[in-house]
């Protein structure tokens, strides 16, 4: 699930409003107020302002934060994996512990898979990485 799909879902202005108000925009740069407006066709967003409490809107926000964690996690693991790989003891602890939490996490999200999603396990999965 990604904020994009997400956003189909929900009607074009609020998905436009959306992109705007969270600077999601990915081959223009995000206009001004007056701009964005105009291009939605509307004199206010005060409507859209109402929105922003709705269920709906905070679905969508909670989908984008935790799209922006796992950004995150995915720069700290290279960082701290750069680090390890240097010789950093703290980076090499830390990075042991990312590993595990992830294997904890995976765990727990499988077996709330049905046993016919599940695909075969892999020898590979075991590997620690260096």
């Amino acid at each position: 699930m990604d904020i994009y799909s997400e956003l189909k879902k929900v009607t074009w202005k609020k998905e436009q409003y959306f992109l705007w108000k969270h600077d999601l925009y990915v081959l223009k740069e995000k206009p001004n107020e007056s701009d964005f407006l105009k291009q939605i066709e509307s004199k206010s967003l005060a409507y859209m302002k109402k929105w922003e409490k709705s269920e709906e809107y905070l679905n969508l926000v909670s989908v984008l934060i935790q799209s922006k964690i796992a950004e995150d996690l995915e720069k700290i693991y290279y960082s701290l994996r750069d680090k390890a790989h240097q010789g950093d003891e703290k980076a090499i602890k830390m990075l042991l512990e990312l590993q595990k939490s992830s294997k904890e996490y995976q765990k727990s999200t499988s077996k709330s898979v049905g046993k016919e999603d599940r695909a075969e396990p892999s020898p590979l999965d075991e590997l620690e990485l260096e």
